[in-house]
């Protein structure tokens, strides 16, 4: 009932620009359709608390608690979104930098986006997640370009192009790992449900590339390193509201790699294929923590920072002890916070100051200070410090590793956080308090609807604080038992 429920609901969203012509009545519906999503997504999570995993459809719907995580993510993020967008996309309406016509096609574009992402954590075929992947890539490639400008343009190339041969990539995989399962009931074939208890594939040798071939083409659209070369334009290139969805889209990727990865894992002598996720987590942190101390500009820093990020979540999974899980798993829901925070941070910033270089913005704190504070906020959860959840989620991840025994990989983690550190502490510094001699820094209008999707991430990521030995621990720990046992 709750996913047919769904289904209509997101019908009506996805039509909604076509039903009303005043924009801002498009934005307050997809806000409010949003609260709805998330009031059903809370009823949905209820009922898998209770009996753990619930089916639809002849099980073409399968949702269990690391369902549930993504859910839960997504139709936050998803609220906080669209509360911006609702007066971004006005202003730019009024400022006459985009139509009528093209702030009802973002509307179109956003809402199918999220019916996307919502789709692929809710369905229990392996060939639907990639279909629905494929669609998240449509609708963001348009997305990306939105601002219809040089650089815009050809991020969304890039973006496409790279993410479409990384989609195809792990198409092939999905094609190979079906096959070796060719002489099984045909019926289940295709669920994940079937597989995760079926350790008899035709050959072991077929799964391990297809492993092989789904995590390296996925990864590209997880943002993992050295495929991660589309992000760092796209984010930087795209509407504000757009790159807020960054750490929900990256995730979403890798959770469609860990679905395969659980079925994998429990086939006999593929035990191994936990090193990719440790091998390509340690390379996203080393390439993207020194590309974050040369950047000088701002979005760019936060781009890479979910290059890094995505690293960290990658490398808790591939370590694979309860502890090292549990801190990915609560590290993927304070990245897509505190990453949603900081991007539409500088959203207000971009707005206000006109550029993206770190060297053409100082005095935060005297000229935007309430953004100034947001900022500081953000700076602090990204880079893991106490007391906010990042730093318990980090820490977590580094008590796996060492326990585990991998001391290298200790110590590349360790140095690559604090390379991190540096350099956000650099930029930090010089938007936020630097001054030049001389100037008098006058204080500009901070707009309050604007705040109140930054206050939003804010509180977000305090209840994760409060709840992360509570109700939120059940939650993980119950999506741990399904990555781990």
């Amino acid at each position: 009932m709750y996913i047919t429920v769904l289904g209509i609901l997101f019908l009506f969203l996805i039509v909604t620009p076509l039903l009303f012509k005043n924009i801002k009545t498009t934005g307050f519906v997809t806000i409010f359709g949003a609260v709805l999503v998330l009031g059903i997504v809370l009823k949905i999570i209820t009922m898998v608390s209770v009996g753990y995993s619930i089916s639809y459809f002849n099980e073409f719907f399968y949702i269990d608690s690391l369902s549930t995580v993504q859910i839960l993510i997504i139709s936050c993020i998803n609220i906080i979104v669209s509360i911006y967008s609702y007066r971004y996309i006005s202003d730019e309406i009024e400022g006459k930098i985009i139509t009528l016509k093209m702030g009802k096609i973002y509307y179109f574009l956003f809402n199918f986006f999220v019916f996307f992402m919502i789709f692929i954590s809710l369905t229990n075929n392996i060939v639907a997640m990639w279909i629905g992947l494929e669609g998240t890539t449509l609708t963001t490639t348009f997305l990306f370009g939105f601002n219809i400008n040089k650089n815009s343009l050809e991020s969304a190339w890039k973006y496409v192009i790279i993410c479409s041969i990384g989609i195809g990539i792990g198409l092939i995989g999905i094609l190979i790992f079906v096959n070796a399962y060719s002489n099984q009931d045909t019926d289940g074939i295709l669920k994940w449900s079937h597989l995760v208890n079926n350790q008899n594939p035709q050959s072991t040798y077929a799964i391990k590339i297809a492993f092989t071939l789904i995590f390296v083409g996925l990864g590209t659209k997880a943002g993992l390193a050295p495929m991660h070369t589309w992000l760092p334009d796209a984010y930087s290139d795209s509407p504000s509201p757009v790159s807020a969805m960054s750490g929900v889209l990256l995730n979403l990727a890798l959770y469609v790699i860990l679905r395969f990865y659980i079925i994998t894992k429990h086939i006999p002598g593929l035990e191994n294929t936990k090193w990719l996720f440790i091998v390509f987590g340690c390379v996203s942190l080393i390439i993207s923590s020194f590309s974050i101390l040369r950047q000088l500009n701002y979005k760019r820093v936060l781009a890479f920072s979910s290059v890094e990020n995505m690293g960290i979540i990658a490398l808790g999974f591939g370590v694979g002890s309860k502890i090292a899980v549990f801190g990915a798993i609560l590290h993927s829901l304070v990245h897509a916070f505190v990453k949603s925070m900081l991007f539409l941070t500088a959203g207000n910033l971009l707005n206000a100051y006109k550029t993206k270089r770190i060297d053409k913005i100082d005095a935060l704190i005297k000229t935007m200070p309430i953004n100034a504070v947001f900022f500081i906020i953000g700076m602090l959860v990204i880079t893991g410090a106490p007391p906010f959840p990042a730093f318990f989620s980090e820490y977590y991840i580094i008590v796996g590793t060492v326990q585990s025994g991998n001391y290298i990989v200790t110590a590349i983690y360790a140095f690559c956080l604090l390379l991190v550190f540096a350099g956000f502490l650099r930029v930090f510094i010089k938007i936020v308090f630097n001054t030049e001699p001389g100037v008098k820094y006058v204080r500009m209008k901070e707009d309050k609807k604007n705040i109140l999707p930054l206050a939003l991430c804010f509180i977000s990521i305090i209840i994760i604080s409060l709840t992360m030995n509570g109700y939120l621990a059940n939650m993980i720990n119950n999506a741990v038992l399904i990555i781990c046992d």
